[in-house]
């Protein structure tokens, strides 16, 4: 049974993060390059998109790749963000909050995909005692 991606608690969470981020931007957009400011927007949007495609993917293959591909974009967004604090362009407590929550999608993406995983190996048992 495929879940639509709005009822994720993962696409939830990273919802409310990637508006909290545009809200910031645009709030603090002055001091970060536009250009940077819109990597980070899209970035935030491309979570979303690889977590709603994964829900909607037809093959576990398919559905981890896309939380993996989601996941990668959580690291990727951890990483500029964690660039920008540190040049003094976000105060510790708005990256700190960032930072937090992105490490707990972060890892509910990981135990996303380790469910596939074991609902996949469970699948393979059962085809094996069929035959």
């Amino acid at each position: 049974m495929l879940t639509h991606y709005k009822e994720l608690n993962v696409y939830k969470r990273a919802y409310k993060v990637a508006i909290d981020l545009h809200s910031f931007l645009a709030k603090k957009g002055q001091k970060i390059d536009p250009d940077q400011s819109r990597d980070l927007n899209k970035i935030s949007r491309d979570i979303l998109c690889n977590i709603a495609e994964s829900a909607s993917a037809r093959g576990s293959k398919a559905r981890r790749y896309l939380n993996f591909k989601a996941r990668d974009g959580v690291h990727k967004l951890s990483m500029d963000l964690d660039f920008l604090h540190d040049i003094g362009f976000i105060p510790d407590e708005d990256f700190d909050q960032f930072f937090k929550e992105l490490d707990i999608c972060s890892a509910m993406l990981w135990k996303l995909n380790q469910s596939i995983l074991e609902k996949q190996k469970i699948g393979r048992a059962s085809c094996r005692e069929r035959v």
